[in-house]
């Protein structure tokens, strides 16, 4: 929906016209992470472009975040009272809620956008796919998704944590990074081996935050298969987390930590997605497989309970799901992508295909536009317009 000035048509002293401001989408989110903050600029653009206003209120902005947000962005500890302040005074046509149930803000402020009657959307993965089977979980996210007036989804696959009759008011906007920020990179394989000293003729790469979630990436999987892999063959480690007692199990023959990689342009990581050759994260594959597949590499993971973005992972096509916790097959799947180089570039060829089919961050923005014509449509937006005294209500 594209929102078109208006002017007086009342005869007017002034030879200056006022334009009517520009609805103003505000999401309010838990930490904006550091790769989320180009996705936002990308959505600031083009939100203008279609007549809109964008701007984030979160309790922080990740202190590693290296790009600097084009957007309004304010840093609001978590609080109803001050966050039914900063909706009241910011008068937003649409609020987007991006925050766990665990948030536990989100319970007040739901409850007092619907009696205000401020149209608001939960961006969601439509439960916790970590305790697919808790009834007390799938009933907690559907309470929310009955009292929002639209839905967000991650992929089209969360829609099975939905119940059916809100199905009408989700649209999805397929969880991904902003690739358009991502870098060229002209140097060789070969040169970029050198300047990270690489040395393996063949490289698995492993991405992701190896402490979080108990652990949950399984990089312990990946590093106790290369204890028995051959030398030629490299397994280098990218992300924080990774504990004394692993660093302690490495096989430093063929295994490289790096640690932590970041840089504002992503240059870095994007060097080695190119240097290697294989993509390997055992558990809780995550946006990393995006990244992975944007590069042109297959991804080996286990099944496990993976967020949504494993939809992209068409085992067989630009990568393989092994049984959860047989070493022995991840192994095979590894070597069996290194050593055939005409399957891993068939792989390779796909992987890239299908993420900019189906993840690029204009299908993401669409999915979020698609929900916001749909809050702005009718009179969905009179909260925007309708005059108010914070001061006042925020007592």
């Amino acid at each position: 929906m594209v929102h078109t000035l208006k002017h007086n048509s009342m005869p007017m002293k002034s030879s200056h016209i006022v334009a009517e401001p520009k609805p103003k989408i505000l999401l309010i989110s838990n930490e904006v992470m550091h790769y989320r903050v180009s996705v936002y600029n990308y959505f600031h653009r083009r939100l203008r472009e279609q007549g809109f206003e964008f701007s984030v209120i979160a309790n922080r902005l990740q202190k590693e975040s290296q790009k600097a947000p084009e957007f309004e962005m304010r840093e609001v500890p978590f609080s109803f009272f001050a966050y039914r302040r900063a909706i009241l005074e910011a008068r937003p046509a649409v609020v987007i809620l991006f925050l766990h149930l665990k948030d536990l803000m989100i319970w007040p402020l739901i409850h007092w956008m619907k009696l205000r009657g401020i149209p608001f959307a939960f961006w969601t993965k439509g439960g916790n796919w970590d305790a697919k089977d808790s009834k007390q979980r799938y009933e907690m996210f559907n309470y929310v998704h009955g009292m929002s007036k639209a839905l967000i989804l991650y992929a089209d696959a969360c829609k099975d944590y939905i119940k059916p009759k809100y199905h009408s008011k989700a649209f999805v906007a397929n969880n991904t990074v902003n690739f358009e920020d991502y870098p060229a990179v002209d140097l060789t394989k070969a040169e970029i081996k050198q300047e990270f000293g690489i040395p393996f003729k063949k490289v698995v790469l492993f991405m992701g935050r190896m402490g979080a979630g108990g652990g949950r990436k399984r990089v312990d999987h990946l590093i106790d298969v290369f204890r028995d892999v051959r030398d030629d063959i490299g397994l280098v480690l990218v992300g924080s987390g990774l504990t004394g007692e692993l660093k302690a199990r490495l096989n430093a023959r063929n295994t490289m930590y790096l640690g932590e990689v970041q840089d504002p342009q992503n240059l870095q990581i994007s060097k080695l997605c190119k240097m290697a050759d294989v993509c390997a994260i055992p558990g809780h594959v995550g946006l990393g497989i995006n990244q992975a597949f944007y590069w042109g590499l297959p991804v080996i993971t286990e099944e496990d309970n993976h967020p949504p973005e494993i939809c992209y992972l068409k085992p067989g096509r630009n990568g393989f799901i092994v049984p959860r916790n047989d070493l022995a097959a991840l192994r095979e799947r590894i070597l069996q992508l290194i050593d055939d180089d005409e399957l891993r570039a068939e792989f390779s060829s796909n992987a890239r295909q299908d993420i900019m089919r189906q993840a690029s961050i204009e299908a993401m923005f669409s999915g979020f536009k698609a929900c916001v014509e749909f809050l702005t449509a009718g009179n969905g937006s009179k909260a925007l317009v309708r005059e108010s005294n914070p001061a006042v209500e925020a007592r």
